[in-house]
């Protein structure tokens, strides 16, 4: 394929998905639309992911495939777009797939409007179960001028909690935003990965489109690391508030009280998931306190303001009191 006709590059991190990742490729390959290259990054699988890979590079002239030593799903992206020629980055998880005219409704917005986000609804499949997950927003085209009243003010988190949905997956960007932001995310960034990208992508867009249609099928897939019960690293949090300072500096909407309040929401699952571990609760909730007084949490817990009657309002106020034991009854629930 010629690289002007490539109007699309498909980016697909893949790590031990074998018993779904024929299905994404297919709904991939089988698109309507046809003017699109298809990268498959194996992230060092150990299943048989990489055999399915080069099976397919040898079927469709469309496909390739990166084979890298494991390094997460951040480092994976980073390959996959590091190779990119299309003027728009696709992101699609390797046990997901997507509608067949999934392409070919977003060309025909790119046709219309250009913007440099397109978002989009999406269906969660957990089993047998088919559930849509809408984006709280209303539809259509937004102007930077619009972002700025509509979109910005709960873009990261707002005093009740609510964000734009960060996810990565569910969105296609104008190649040069998405190259630039993706290449400057942490490979140590394991949890919150999508968020530290799209957060500033959004950011820099003149203009975003959100469709009133599910294009896409994400698999709750609980074997993955998000899923599996055991402690999540106290760094993370950390980590993604530091690229986010370094990469957002406007003040205005709130944006660094919000940066704020993501963080101590992002807190809640850590201190949940350290009662995961095997230690006596004794010495996890001295564990909890001594990591709640790192600098950057100690702040960020102290500076935030959320609304008190609402749910992240409570737990903000469980951690800047140091009261554990709620979280260790969310641990202890199913």
């Amino acid at each position: 394929m010629e690289n002007k006709e490539i109007v699309f590059s498909v980016i697909v991190p893949i790590y031990n998905v074998e018993a779904y990742l024929e299905d994404c490729i297919n709904s991939l390959l089988n698109q309507s639309f046809k003017m699109f290259e298809l990268i498959l990054v194996d992230d060092g699988s150990t299943d048989n992911s990489s055999v399915i890979c080069d099976m397919y590079q040898l079927k469709d002239n469309r496909v390739q495939v990166i084979h890298k030593k494991n390094g997460g799903l951040v480092s994976a992206r980073k390959e996959g777009v590091s190779i990119a020629k299309g003027d728009y980055a696709v992101c699609v998880d390797g046990d997901d797939w997507v509608d067949r005219e999934y392409l070919q409704e977003i060309k025909q917005i790119i046709d219309s409007h250009s913007p440099d986000i397109i978002c989009f609804n999406h269906y969660e499949v957990n089993g047998k179960t088919v559930r849509l997950r809408n984006i709280p927003f209303r539809k259509g085209l937004f102007t930077k001028k619009d972002m700025e009243k509509e979109i910005y003010p709960q873009l990261i988190r707002n005093e009740r909690g609510a964000a734009f949905p960060p996810t990565i997956w569910a969105k296609i960007y104008k190649m040069g935003i998405y190259k630039d932001e993706q290449s400057r995310v942490d490979d140590r960034i394991k949890i919150g990965e999508d968020a530290a990208c799209t957060i500033p992508c959004m950011l820099r867009a003149e203009s975003v489109y959100i469709l009133d249609k599910a294009l896409y099928y994400y698999r709750r897939n609980n074997i993955s690391m998000t899923k599996a019960r055991k402690p999540i690293s106290w760094d993370g949090p950390e980590l993604i508030e530091a690229h986010l300072r370094e990469r957002i500096k406007e003040n205005g909407w709130d944006v660094q009280n919000q940066i704020s309040r993501r963080t101590v929401q992002a807190l809640f699952n850590v201190v949940k998931t350290q009662f995961y571990g095997k230690c006596r609760y004794i010495q996890i909730k001295k564990d909890i306190k001594e990591n709640l007084h790192r600098g950057v949490y100690y702040d960020a817990i102290r500076k935030s303001r959320f609304k008190l009657l609402s749910t992240t309002g409570l737990f903000h106020f469980f951690l800047k009191h140091g009261i554990v034991f709620p979280f260790y009854v969310l641990s202890i629930v199913k």
